[in-house]
């Protein structure tokens, strides 16, 4: 039941961040396995942008001094990141 739970939350948080690429940033992303660096989705200056959007749509900090661009690779692993981050 628990799972469940969690995966309903990070399906929601998936949706989200999609929103966010989609309706933010007008960007069209094909999945949310699909790489944003490594097929252009996401330049630096993108990268910022998505940052200051990950920070007011959903009330966090991101600390850039300790931030792994793994994290940021795909909205999956994106969605995993704010998710542990709301809960710290």
């Amino acid at each position: 039941m628990l799972t469940q739970v969690a995966n309903t939350d990070h399906s929601t948080m998936v949706a989200r961040i999609s929103a966010v690429f989609s309706e933010t940033m007008h960007v069209d992303v094909p999945s949310a396995e699909t790489d944003l660096f490594d097929t252009g989705i996401l330049d630096s200056q993108r990268f910022v942008e998505l940052l200051l959007q990950i920070e007011q749509n959903f009330h966090t900090q991101i600390n850039i001094e300790n931030c792994e661009l793994e994290n940021f690779r795909c909205i999956d692993k994106i969605a995993s990141f704010v998710a542990q981050h709301q809960s710290a």
